[in-house]
């Protein structure tokens, strides 16, 4: 996948961020996404062995999420998406969930793709999970307010 240089160095600076952070430290399971278009890719953690790592999958409406075992447990689904293949686990597992973003605004609300997989996700599950987005500061904007199905997320993380 072809990234800017500009989304190449936000991508590992977040990824340094994420690595020496307390939060990240003390986390058993750890959600993350799968990068399309210009998003911060943040995958390469999925290296840190004392981790489980979940990527999430369309099912119908509904946005599950499943273990990582490698590269080969990942296709091209949905939307041209990399989704895993395995069996679906309790969300109420994880501890950190990284949630990509077209943009997001200073009370912690995000723009996705409109579709609002990880709204209803959240609003359906019993999430105990911090909710962290992740995107360039560039696209941290009070352009857009959230809407009442729109679900407030823990903060934003962010090259800067």
């Amino acid at each position: 996948m072809a990234f800017s240089g500009a989304t190449n160095i936000n991508s590992s600076l977040i990824v340094s961020k994420i690595l020496n952070s307390d939060e990240f430290k003390g986390a058993k399971h750890v959600a993350l996404y799968s990068p399309i278009k210009n998003e911060i890719d943040i995958t390469s953690i999925t290296k840190v062995s004392d981790k489980t790592f979940y990527f999430p999958r369309c099912n119908n409406l509904d946005l599950e999420f499943c273990e990582y075992l490698g590269e080969n447990s990942l296709k091209i689904a949905s939307y041209g998406i990399k989704e895993p293949i395995g069996k679906s686990v309790n969300p109420e597992i994880l501890d950190i969930i990284y949630i990509p973003a077209l943009m997001a605004n200073k009370n912690n609300f995000r723009l996705g793709y409109g579709k609002g997989f990880y709204d209803r996700f959240f609003k359906k599950n019993n999430i105990k999970a911090k909710k962290i987005i992740v995107l360039s500061s560039e696209l941290i904007s009070d352009n857009f307010i959230e809407e009442e199905f729109d679900i407030q997320c823990d903060y934003i993380l962010c090259e800067k």
